[in-house]
């Protein structure tokens, strides 16, 4: 099938879904072509790369309008059309850029878009920023998520909170097409970059100088202050001065004064030694950091949650809507208010179900979503 991907940002460096779906439906054979930009967000010009490296066409239009996330091409239609696709899947509507897209006329295309929007995507710190959120949700967003819903065959909301937040701004009758459009699925994981591997395990507990049976968390995010990991330092700083040792892995520090005050803050704890810090890596390098401990702490939602699953870690997780799908009773723990006692259950979680944890993670394996993202558009 000729498979065409929209979206006003594309980061083949970056974790994102748009990424992971072109990947995953190029290994199952289909013919894709990106449409998309040649920007790079400013939340992530530090740590992003644009490259076209990609064993799939990646057509980067030109832009006639930006601000913020916002962004606009006049070239879409007609490179789209060019390329006459089966289905169109269009990802990241907020952005505007898809937005041509659902004003073309006499389409020969299936048209399927995905929604994301959860109960952080427009929630920020101080009162004039969110009204500043809210203009633009109002003006800019509201119209474009209108015409997305009465325009697509199908909506794909990926979060369990996605269409609750949604309907808070779409009138009734918008909602109700909404919920009859709408196929429930999930964000995933690339299942050829991330897995667990032994051999990984062994080596990499031998690079960071852990012993085999030691106890070993890991963070993999952005390090950032909204991430507050002072407060997961403090927890694993009180657990080794009680006797039970654990090693803290944090991955994803930058180059940034927030970093350096991070790493001060550590080096003032007695647990120092037992804490490593390691930058923004490429995946291999995270897999392999993920292979080498047993469980994983996140504070916030994150893409780095399915791919620490899809590594059969025990996760510890907030409980939040846009998550609540993710764990059971065998693969995870989610808290309301962090604490020492969450962290050593987790500690002491089977290590020898494992495996187990990787075959449950499947699910979410990104060539399982995009079977069924296609068979929900042939319906």
């Amino acid at each position: 099938m000729k498979i065409a991907i929209v979206c006003g940002h594309f980061l083949p460096t970056m974790g994102y879904i748009e990424v992971h779906l072109a990947n995953a439906l190029h290994q199952i054979e289909h013919e894709v072509e990106v449409f998309t930009s040649r920007v790079i967000p400013t939340y992530v010009q530090n740590v992003a790369q644009l490259t076209d490296n990609t064993p799939y066409k990646i057509n980067r239009l030109a832009t006639s309008f930006s601000l913020g996330q916002m962004i606009k091409s006049k070239e879409l239609v007609t490179a789209v059309e060019k390329f006459e696709p089966q289905l169109v899947i269009c990802i990241g509507v907020g952005k505007l850029f898809p937005k041509p897209i659902y004003k073309m006329k006499n389409r020969k295309f299936k048209l399927v878009t995905l929604f994301g929007d959860n109960e952080e995507t427009y929630t920020s710190s101080g009162t004039v920023k969110k009204m500043k959120d809210a203009v633009l949700q109002k003006v800019f967003k509201k119209k474009i998520y209108i015409k997305a819903i009465k325009k697509s065959d199908v909506l794909l909301p990926y979060t369990p909170s996605t269409n609750a937040i949604i309907k808070q701004f779409i009138d009734q009758k918008c909602a109700a097409i909404l919920t009859n459009k709408s196929k429930q699925i999930s964000l995933g994981f690339d299942d050829t970059q991330f897995y667990y591997d032994e051999v990984e395990r062994i080596e990499q507990r031998k690079q960071l100088g852990i012993s085999p049976e030691a106890n070993v968390l890991i963070t993999a995010t952005r390090v950032v202050p909204e991430k507050k990991l002072e407060r997961i330092i403090d927890f694993v700083d009180a657990i080794n001065q009680k006797g039970i040792a654990l090693s803290y892995v944090i991955v994803g520090f930058q180059d940034d004064d927030y970093g350096k005050e991070l790493k001060a803050y550590i080096a003032r704890k007695a647990c120092k030694n037992q804490i490593y810090c390691k930058p923004f890596s490429g995946v291999a390098q995270i897999r392999r950091y993920y292979n080498s401990a047993d469980s994983a702490v996140f504070s916030r939602a994150a893409i780095s949650i399915f791919e620490a699953l899809a590594t059969g870690l025990y996760l510890i997780l907030p409980q939040q809507n846009n998550i609540s799908h993710i764990l059971n009773e065998h693969n995870g723990k989610y808290f309301n208010e962090l604490n020492e006692k969450t962290i050593l259950a987790a500690i002491s979680s089977n290590k020898e179900q494992r495996q187990n944890r990787v075959e449950m993670a499947q699910q979410f394996s990104y060539r399982n979503l995009v079977n069924q993202i296609i068979a929900f558009s042939e319906v």
